[in-house]
């Protein structure tokens, strides 16, 4: 008799305080088991506003490796960024460029992504001649651009596209040519 209400004694004082001492343990929290892909935007890379600068070159010159003032902006959800481009030249000629450029995310990974996209340009120039007149440019672009984060808020940009510019010839005839165009930078974003 004496076993039995020692072991009803030890039954009441352990669940008396079993909900204590489950209070004292964390809570096992699951891990997501979702098949959504991990975006450089989900993880906190290249969302919201970046500023940097981008060195672009084309194949047969007409814009021989000007280098730019970079200013971009990702949306918050990893689908695209956008790209604002200025750039300044003295070398024969004194001119201004003026882009932006639209990408869309075909593939994303945590510190990487691969896009498509295009944009376009207004290039002015003005031969350091006395006399000479100003000429402004106009050209559109096409291409892939891959961004690799070195760090969360730091990407080294590569892009390769074809361009089509269009030259201000001065007369009612447009010159139409195709460049093959590249372009490497860097980029900030504040978080």
């Amino acid at each position: 008799m004496r076993r039995v209400q020692t072991f009803l004694m030890f039954l009441t004082v352990s669940s008396a305080l079993a909900p204590s001492l489950a209070w004292a343990q964390p809570p096992v929290v699951a891990e997501p088991t979702s098949t959504a892909r991990f975006t450089g935007a989900t993880t906190g890379s290249g969302r919201g506003f970046g500023i940097g600068a981008a060195a672009v070159a084309t194949v047969r010159g007409t814009n021989d490796s000007v280098p730019n003032i970079l200013a971009t902006w990702g949306d918050s959800a990893g689908r695209f960024h956008v790209e604002g481009l200025v750039g300044l030249r003295h070398y024969g000629t004194t001119g201004f460029d003026i882009g932006v450029r639209g990408w869309y995310h075909l593939h994303a990974a945590s510190s990487a992504d691969f896009s498509l996209g295009g944009g376009f340009a207004l290039l002015s120039n003005k031969a350091n001649v006395p006399g000479s007149s100003r000429q402004t440019d106009f050209a559109l672009e096409l291409g892939a651009q891959i961004r690799a984060f070195v760090v969360p808020n730091v990407a080294l940009l590569g892009s390769v596209g074809m361009r089509v510019y269009i030259p201000d010839s001065g007369d009612s005839d447009l010159l139409f040519s195709g460049d093959l165009t590249g372009a490497l930078g860097i980029a900030y974003f504040f978080m």
